[in-house]
């Protein structure tokens, strides 16, 4: 029988053409013992970009099934898949691969999916056979079955899950808090020996043989995957496989559960979104998913999208765990983007990330579950060297990075966030740079984390939850731009190493002894504008400092300090006198308000020859929050306009410090 003839019938015909044929195998010349096929000279593909090679590709791929595994080639070629649902079901131990970009293939709602129809993951779950296990500890490379007779289901190379006993149930969905997928390695009465140890513990657990359902050993490399209307790859059951070398196209990079110790990299992907609200996350990795891995990826993102209806860009959480994700770039400058990270504890790590796009509405929004029922709420986040730039001239973000338990209980833990930028335009609704939000927080690092928005807790102490006030434990803020505090809660009982403000960042103004002031009338010499509306914060300062000398001349001299257009000190230097000038003010913003306090109070020693100024101690007054206000320091000479007589400067400086420097 000629293979092309094998083709002809449905699914049932392929399984038994994939039967006849692994009988006996083809062998072309050249063929090595690890079975490489074509799909087009072996299997009948046609390859033109019009007919329908579904069932060819399928029986290839059953074919090598049956043998164990090997290589699928696809050569040069379009290779079509026009049906919805009839897609490549990936076979464990399979290399699916072509001559790079010429070698296309054309799915329909996907293209690559998973054994048993994408069946593993949240509809799943309710229908394995399950047995009950002990615990298991971190390290532990074995699962002990409380019942030793259970042990006859279970052989070498079968892909075993252990999952909590708890879960959360919705019609139709099943999510486990926990799920450990490991590959048996051998059988010793009620244990059963594992490959590779386990990451993570947890109390109260069942297993179940899910072999059937994922795909082991597989690859997928040098080909293009186009699906406009779908997903390249689909695929929910992935142990010990790799994804690379592939250029694709849909709404999806990647959409997995359980992509277990399993790559995707080197992939350069185009994302389609349109606005009757089809979207998806560029990466979904979620229940069953441990340590999968994602890196060198370029993203290029067109189209439309419904506000609200956005999915997060990357999206790790429903229980996956140690997730590494690195080296991506996205390029969506026309969208609206939405959410760019949505992460549950879980250990996972996230670095090298750049995304532009015109606007998103958080970067990060990283929660912890309810602690009654998810035992590894220790297990936090790793977000490192990650920039985010929005376009939108008017408003490109509503917040940069959110910390939130879902649960009054909760503890975000073990949290690190470094060298993290958010640039872009913002309009005058209130801004979150970095938002702590209910319940506690324990072992928490901003480093680097720079952007135009305020650092704050919210709900605020006392709010929401009175028996349950904020904590904070080894919270600290180092090396962060922001607008400003948002109270003094949040001062209290976090750190701040080496912080800044970045409300139109109010300068250093500085002039040196080379330029010496010869004005004869008051002129400004050094002048420090407040912005309306400034973000400044009970206890903020301005300090202003003046060092100088003002030789034996026959004219009178003055310098003089103003404070939000008031008179706050004025020097009057004598003629014919040597004086040397000492001034070392502080202008403290004061009142009952914390955030855009009403107030300021300006003390600090006015020496002339080393003492006091005699008609000085401190002035008080009211800050007028809508119009700007600026701190000036003055300075002239009466004498002929012509007259080269100047006040020598040693230095002179207006510095604006943030209350949490001071600390």
């Amino acid at each position: 029988m000629r293979r092309r003839d094998l083709l002809a019938g449905g699914p049932a015909s392929l399984l038994a053409a994939s039967d006849a044929m692994a009988q006996s195998p083809p062998r072309a010349p050249g063929t090595s013992p690890t079975h490489q096929v074509d799909v087009r000279r072996d299997f009948g593909a046609v390859g033109n970009g019009l007919a329908n090679d579904w069932a060819a590709i399928e029986t290839a791929g059953l074919y090598l099934e049956r043998l164990g595994g090997g290589r699928l080639y696809f050569p040069t070629g379009r290779y079509r898949l026009p049906e919805i649902a009839k897609n490549i079901t990936v076979r464990s131990n399979v290399e699916y691969y072509g001559d790079g970009h010429s070698s296309v293939i054309i799915g329909s709602n996907a293209a690559f999916i998973s054994p048993e129809d994408a069946a593993f993951g949240r509809t799943a779950y309710d229908s394995y056979k399950y047995m009950p296990i002990s615990d298991i500890v971190a390290g532990d490379q074995f699962i002990d079955l409380r019942d030793a007779r259970d042990a006859v289901n279970f052989k070498p190379g079968d892909i075993v899950i252990a999952r909590s006993v708890n879960a959360i149930v919705t019609p139709g969905d099943t999510l486990p808090y926990y799920v450990e997928m490991n590959r048996v390695v051998g059988v010793d009465g009620r244990r059963l020996l594992l490959e590779d140890p386990v990451d993570d513990g947890w109390r109260g657990l069942i297993v179940a043989n899910v072999t059937k359902h994922i795909a082991q050993g597989y690859s997928i490399h040098d080909l293009r995957i186009e699906c406009d209307n779908g997903y390249p790859f689909f695929i929910q059951g992935s142990y010990k496989s790799v994804i690379r070398n592939c250029w694709t196209r849909g709404y999806a990079v990647a959409c997995f559960n359980a992509f277990t110790r399993s790559a995707a990299h080197d992939i350069n992907a185009t994302v389609l979104w349109n606005a009757a609200g089809t979207s998806a996350s560029l990466f979904e990795v979620e229940t069953g998913s441990v340590r999968a891995n994602f890196h060198d990826i370029d993203v290029y993102m067109a189209g439309s999208s419904k506000p609200g209806t956005q999915f997060p860009l990357f999206y790790c959480q429903e229980f996956s765990r140690r997730t590494l994700i690195r080296n991506i770039r996205v390029a969506a400058a026309g969208l609206d983007v939405g959410m760019v990270l949505q992460i549950m504890s879980g250990g996972h790590r996230l670095e090298n990330i750049e995304v532009t796009a015109k606007s998103i509405d958080k970067v990060l929004d990283y929660f912890v579950p309810d602690p009654g029922e998810y035992q590894l709420g220790h297990l936090g986040l790793t977000l490192a060297n990650t920039s985010i730039e929005t376009l939108d001239p008017a408003n490109g973000f509503h917040h940069g990075f959110v910390l939130h338990n879902n649960h009054n209980d909760g503890e975000v833990q073990n949290v690190t966030i470094s060298h993290c930028s958010l640039r872009g335009a913002t309009d005058q609704s209130e801004h979150n740079l970095i938002w702590f939000y209910k319940g506690v927080q324990r072992n928490v690092m901003l480093d680097g984390v720079s952007g135009p928005g305020c650092v704050t807790m919210d709900p605020p102490p006392g709010l929401g939850v009175p028996d349950k006030p904020y904590q904070f434990h080894g919270v600290v803020l180092r090396n962060c731009d922001y607008t400003h505090i948002a109270s003094q809660a949040l001062l209290d009982q976090s750190r701040f190493v080496a912080c800044a403000r970045t409300f139109g960042r109010l300068p250093t103004i500085r002039r040196l002894s080379e330029s010496p002031w010869s004005s004869p009338v008051a002129t400004p010499e050094l002048v420090m504008t407040i912005p309306p509306d400034p973000s400044i914060c009970r206890g903020d300062a301005i300090l202003i400092e003046l060092s100088g000398w003002y030789a034996p001349l026959p004219f009178p001299a003055y310098v003089q300090v103003k404070a939000m257009g008031t008179v706050v000190a004025t020097l009057a230097l004598t003629p014919h006198e040597y004086q040397d000038i000492r001034l070392m003010l502080k202008l403290e913003f004061v009142g009952t308000r914390f955030l855009k306090p009403d107030r300021y109070v300006i003390r600090g020693p006015i020496m002339i020859n080393n003492r006091m100024l005699s008609n000085w101690s401190y002035v008080a007054g009211s800050l007028a929050t809508q119009e700007p206000n600026a701190i000036e320091l003055l300075a002239w000479i009466e004498k002929p306009t012509r007259s080269g007589a100047a006040l020598n400067v040693g230095h002179a400086n207006i510095t604006f410090r943030a209350i949490e420097a001071a600390l």
